[in-house]
């Protein structure tokens, strides 16, 4: 090999060995090792939830009144699931129909729709809050209260080692003294996948002929030719006053089963006159909670009109936080009612333990308060 062609050899060799480091040095492309979006359910929007769901009703224990509808995924399996009624058993809920999605990986989701007999005046939110405090599950949000018999709310359940946590959306819907509820289940995993379709199918749920009545019996209480009103048959009238035919008294409360007072109403009924006069009442209903209750107000919460029929000229219903003078009981909370026709003028005052205190109590006992007042003629 001559001289020239040493050269050339080395010059070739030193392009192979520069290349391969400039090939070598090039940066390497941009690997995504973020998680791939999870996919889309198939049933992600109106068109999808009307074409891919139908229509599934029942008419639990043969009664109308809790024939519902609801609207799930045709491709879910409908599981036979029917408890006997549980009418006299208090909190036992009855589970009336039961459906499972097709199996997503290793994950499920389901659907169950439940019964409960309720036993008192309750409104369809505060009953869902105190279900869900009873059961220990995590509200995520406020409880949304579409109406007062209707309400929804997601929660959280806790999982174990053997399932994951799963995130809930349910919907409670009251017809007459029964509560139904419907409840979507899916791990936390899918919350994102199919968080349409669970709002949109619990959304569907409604009762087809709800029975719009009182949860319990009533009771008619005429005040002389003052008032006639309604009240639940677990209240208790405990004493009237009719000795003054101007000035009528009537009290009314509820025990609970250790027999303690859970709730107290009194009614007082002043005819008018010219020695009466709306402000001079009031001042004495004041004093009522001074000198025979001991009581202290500490906060006006609200003050509003009430529900009571329009035959009364002058309309207030008020909510106060009390607390006893002396003493160190629980505070409490006053509904004061007042009202005011050409004949009368009419207070009510409810007693009752406050919302953090006691949440059935208090959901009941202000429920109850309110059906009376609205029936008030």
């Amino acid at each position: 090999m001559n001289q020239k062609q040493l050269y050339i050899a080395i010059g070739a060799v030193v392009v192979l060995v520069l290349g391969g480091a400039y090939v070598a040095m090039k940066p390497k492309a941009v690997v995504n090792t973020q998680a791939a979006a999870p996919k889309v359910h198939p049933i992600h929007d109106d068109v999808t939830f009307a074409r891919e769901t139908k229509a599934y009703s029942m008419m639990p224990y043969a009664k109308a009144e809790l024939e519902y509808e609801i609207y799930i995924p045709k491709d879910w399996t409908e599981v036979e699931a029917y408890d006997s009624l549980q009418e006299n058993q208090d909190a036992i809920l009855s589970r009336i129909a039961y459906y499972k999605s097709p199996m997503v990986s290793t994950l499920q989701m389901d659907l169950e729709i439940n019964a409960l007999k309720l036993k008192h005046e309750i409104s369809a939110k505060n009953w869902l809050r105190d279900y869900l405090l009873n059961q220990g599950y995590t509200p995520q949000g406020e409880v949304n209260e579409l109406s007062l018999k209707s309400a929804n709310t997601y929660y959280i359940v806790a999982g174990s080692p053997a399932a994951p946590s799963s995130l809930e959306y349910v919907a409670a819907r009251i017809s007459g003294s029964w509560v139904l509820l419907s409840t979507f289940r899916t791990p936390l995993p899918l919350g994102n996948y199919v968080k349409y379709l669970q709002k949109k199918t619990v959304d569907s749920f409604k009762i087809l002929y709800p029975k719009d009545e009182a949860v319990e019996d009533q009771k008619v209480f005429t005040l002389v030719d003052s008032i006639k009103f309604n009240y639940p048959v677990s209240w208790e009238v405990i004493s009237t006053d009719f000795r003054d035919m101007n000035r009528l008294t009537v009290h009314l409360q509820n025990k609970g089963k250790a027999k303690n007072i859970e709730g107290y109403i009194r009614f007082l009924a002043v005819r008018r006159s010219r020695s009466t006069d709306l402000q001079t009442e009031l001042d004495d209903q004041r004093k009522y909670f001074d000198n025979v209750m001991n009581l202290k107000v500490t906060k006006l919460i609200s003050s509003d009109k009430s529900l009571a029929y329009n035959r009364f000229l002058f309309n207030r219903y008020e909510v106060y936080d009390v607390e006893p003078k002396k003493g160190k009981a629980s505070p409490q909370e006053i509904h004061f009612l007042a009202l005011g026709d050409k004949e009368w003028y009419i207070f009510a005052i409810l007693f009752t333990p406050k919302e953090a205190t006691h949440l059935y109590n208090w959901a009941r006992n202000t429920q109850s308060f309110k059906e009376i007042v609205k029936a008030i003629k």
